[in-house]
């Protein structure tokens, strides 16, 4: 089968990619340069395409030609305009988190949603705002990159939690104060100092437990983040939304188990 993947949202494409080649499929990946600041492309031997968005668009839809599938992370705004030059193609959306949260109503998304042959959801709460036809598939975790350290080379640090665009930290550390939870945590800038992908794994392991709390839009977000389950990997707590422990990593978000679901959901279109 021949897999176009366009865009990428975490990484999620590439570990796709990287699992559906293993099992035999032709697979490509479209980004745009500038967009990859923790340098995922760069990790996975991925080429970025340095064009600007409208070329980037037109060259995407014209790749499409030479694929039986076509996946969507994220940029719903193109599927229109794939499925009025392919009719029969399989075209498949995947909703990754804020792109869905911030448009709900959004008309383009609506109609993309419609023309999909199917829609994804990364984390199950998205099907709230695109609709209770989307597919809950987890989001998966390069488990040969993210893993338990066979020798622990310095002591482990105290708790840590990662500051991202849209999130309210002021309002995380008094929700831990407010349940006598130590909010002594290091906050990390991820945005305003890059950590490559490929030294995750090393600076994770400096710490005992990431605080996985994150405050968006006024709403306690539910589910995981990607980098919780990438800590579990490494064999780190992680404190969740519920104020619990986590301690042991999901297998649901083992990387061949999603390739595996994801080419299902292709085969039945």
């Amino acid at each position: 089968m021949k897999i176009l993947h366009i865009w990428d949202q975490a990484g999620v494409a590439c570990i796709l990619a990287k699992h559906q080649r293993i099992l035999g499929h032709d697979v490509t990946i479209l980004k745009r340069a500038g967009y990859d600041p923790f340098g995922i492309f760069e990790f996975y031997r991925e080429s970025l395409l340095d064009i600007d968005g409208k070329s980037f668009i037109k060259n995407a839809i014209k790749q499409a030609a030479e694929f039986d599938v076509v996946h969507v992370h994220s940029l719903y705004k193109i599927i229109p305009d794939l499925r009025r030059k392919y009719r029969d193609k399989i075209l498949i959306l995947h909703f990754h988190g804020s792109e869905a949260r911030k448009a709900p109503k959004d008309p383009i998304q609506e109609q993309a949603i419609e023309l999909s042959d199917a829609v994804i959801g990364s984390t199950e709460d998205l099907a709230q705002y695109v609709g209770s036809e989307m597919t809950y598939i987890p989001n998966p975790v390069d488990t040969d990159h993210f893993k338990r350290p066979t020798i622990s080379l310095e002591p482990k640090g105290k708790a840590f939690t990662f500051k991202t665009t849209g999130a309210d930290m002021e309002w995380v550390i008094q929700y831990l104060r407010n349940n006598s939870i130590d909010s002594n945590i290091e906050i990390i800038d991820r945005q305003a100092n890059p950590i490559p992908y490929s030294e995750m794994p090393q600076v994770l392991g400096r710490y005992s437990t990431y605080v996985d709390l994150k405050h968006v839009g006024g709403t306690l977000l539910r589910a995981p983040s990607k980098t919780a389950l990438e800590c579990l990997a490494c064999g780190l707590q992680v404190l969740n939304h519920k104020l619990e422990i986590m301690e042991h990593f999901p297998e649901e978000h083992r990387p061949e188990k999603i390739a595996a679901q994801i080419l299902d959901i292709y085969r039945r279109r």
